[in-house]
């Protein structure tokens, strides 16, 4: 590859280099990969796009068996078929436009299996790259790594050259530089850290006694963390349930501005949030309107939006300024148009505050925040964490309407409007399908 590529984030957002890290080659590329998936892959196909612009533009991650043909026999013709992830991957490598599409199995398989899934990734491509777009394709198995199309035995011999190359180059040197970890597994990369049995013990005697203020209240929002298609007012004074859901969305904004202040001093390992409020906000989060300006509150310049949903009291009914001040938060996160990403530090602090919520709350809370987590992860542009998020949730409670509808986003391969509005229109898609999406990284 004569090119040289660049890369303007160390696979994360708000976790960025002071100036692109450009890649000169494939193998630069293929060092990258562990770095922008944020674990060393294993079993799996991976898809790097480089966009016209030189830069990466997609990198997208699907387990061996998801690909069409390959689990069967090797020796069909299957494997080049066009449905699931394969052509999931492939229509989002072409709306970012892709010029390059580098196509790495890591696997430990024999060659008939890798042949196949070859054919089964490659064929998708080249139907929706066309035949201007180079498509190459590495083969990374436990002992070495090889072009699986390189005929050059001093290039790429036939045991493969070995994976310390790729480990310990200057591609790698360059992340670590910037901050960026490699986890061992994807579990471990994704894994909630659990708190301590102690504050677990806290956060529930903490839930135990917001549930029990949330139905003095007034507050008729359903079983916890399920939204319910309507609400029955109790009979208590008017503004009983507006004055709790107030209280409880102050003590997320009073968390966030903790969990920010720490961060910029202390790992979010070391970050201890009082469990007494974990407790009440876990309870809070089941109300669907403190979850909704929980979620405007994250999103830049909607703070009022925010404000007034948790304030428009307990009916049913929500007024007209509440939906059109939502309406213009949401097409921040939505519309190419308006879009902005989020706010480095202030999702960063989210991330924790929810994380911790799902590690030190009972698991009957655990709906809402995973399906905040995913919904965060998507609007990040990190499609992969943001499908398993969704899906935990979706494992707690299988009607919770926000997790479904940013798996619907998913599976729709639909793109947070800043990613559209910075690839231009053609980028309508993303690869940020369920069980496919990985890090967009540039």
């Amino acid at each position: 590859m004569d090119a040289a590529y660049a890369t303007d984030r160390a696979g994360e957002p708000g976790t960025a280099f002071d100036t692109p890290l450009v890649l000169r080659s494939s193998r630069d590329l293929l060092a990258a990969v562990p770095y922008l998936l944020g674990f060393r892959p294993r079993e799996c196909v991976v898809v790097v796009a480089v966009t016209d612009e030189g830069r990466v533009g997609l990198v997208a991650r699907t387990g061996l068996p998801d690909l069409d043909g390959p689990v069967g026999d090797p020796g069909d013709e299957a494997g080049a078929g066009t449905t699931g992830s394969a052509a999931v991957v492939a229509r989002a490598a072409a709306r970012v436009g892709a010029r390059l599409a580098l196509v790495v199995l890591y696997t430990a398989s024999p060659p008939d299996r890798v042949r196949a899934w070859e054919a089964a990734a490659v064929g998708a491509l080249e139907e929706f790259l066309g035949p201007t777009v180079d498509v190459e394709t590495w083969l990374v198995g436990p002992d070495g790594y090889r072009g699986l199309d390189c005929t050059d035995p001093a290039c790429c011999p036939a045991g493969g050259r070995p994976t310390s190359e790729l480990e310990h180059g200057e591609v790698g040197a360059a992340f670590v530089v910037a901050g960026r970890a490699i986890a061992r597994s994807e579990q471990e990369a994704y894994r909630v850290r659990t708190l301590p049995a102690g504050v677990r013990d806290r956060v529930a005697k903490a839930a135990g006694r917001a549930e029990r203020a949330r139905a003095a209240a007034g507050d008729a929002t359903g079983a916890a963390s399920r939204e319910p298609a309507r609400a029955t007012p109790r009979a208590t004074a008017p503004d009983g349930p507006g004055r709790w859901r107030t209280e409880a969305y102050g003590v997320w904004c009073d968390l966030v501005r903790q969990a920010a202040a720490e961060l910029r001093t202390c790992p979010a390992g070391d970050v201890e949030l009082p469990p007494a409020r974990l407790g009440r906000l876990a309870v809070a989060l089941a109300d669907v309107r403190v979850r909704d300006a929980v979620l405007l509150s994250l999103v830049p310049g909607a703070r009022e939006a925010a404000d007034r949903t948790v304030r428009a009291g307990g009916g049913v009914d929500v007024p007209r300024d509440v939906e059109s001040g939502t309406a213009r938060a949401i097409a921040r996160v939505v519309d190419p148009r308006v879009g902005v990403p989020p706010d480095g530090a202030t999702a960063d602090a989210a991330r924790l505050v929810l994380e911790q919520l799902v590690g030190g709350a009972p698991r009957r809370w655990h709906a809402p925040p995973l399906a905040l987590l995913g919904f965060l992860a998507w609007w990040r542009g990190d499609g992969w964490l943001a499908a398993r998020r969704v899906r935990e949730s979706a494992r707690q409670d299988p009607s919770y309407r926000l997790a479904a509808l940013v798996a619907g986003v998913l599976e729709a391969a639909v793109p947070p409007g800043w990613v559209s509005a910075a690839r231009g229109p053609a980028a309508e898609d993303l690869a940020g399908a369920t069980d496919v999406a990985g890090p967009t990284v540039g």
